[in-house]
């Protein structure tokens, strides 16, 4: 997994080995040691409601998609379209996009 941060952004990436683990039910993670002992962590996983959902601390992201839209997006690759949604925050729009890289598929 591979996780892109820009002004009201985040971009996830991941392999197509990748998302056939996560539609097999198992959740995606990712460990960033930082400084002084601490650990960035993200975890992507599917629900079955049409919603996304994220949550988010210091320590990391928490991402939850809908399986029909993964589904979806799973079985029109190869294409360069991923799939996004958009969050309020109080300091604006969030724009969270999710892609499978081409080139692992």
């Amino acid at each position: 997994m591979n996780l892109r941060f820009a002004t009201n952004s985040i971009r996830v990436r991941i392999t197509g080995e990748e998302l056939e683990q996560l539609r097999a039910g198992k959740p995606l993670g990712l460990e960033v040691p930082l400084p002084r002992g601490h650990i960035f962590r993200a975890k992507i996983n599917l629900v079955s409601d049409a919603e996304w959902h994220f949550d988010s601390d210091p320590t990391g992201l928490w991402l939850s998609l809908p399986r029909s839209e993964v589904d979806t997006l799973a079985n029109e690759l190869p294409s360069k379209e991923g799939m996004s949604h958009t969050f309020s925050t109080h300091h604006g729009d969030l724009e969270v996009s999710f892609e499978v890289d081409l080139k692992s598929t």
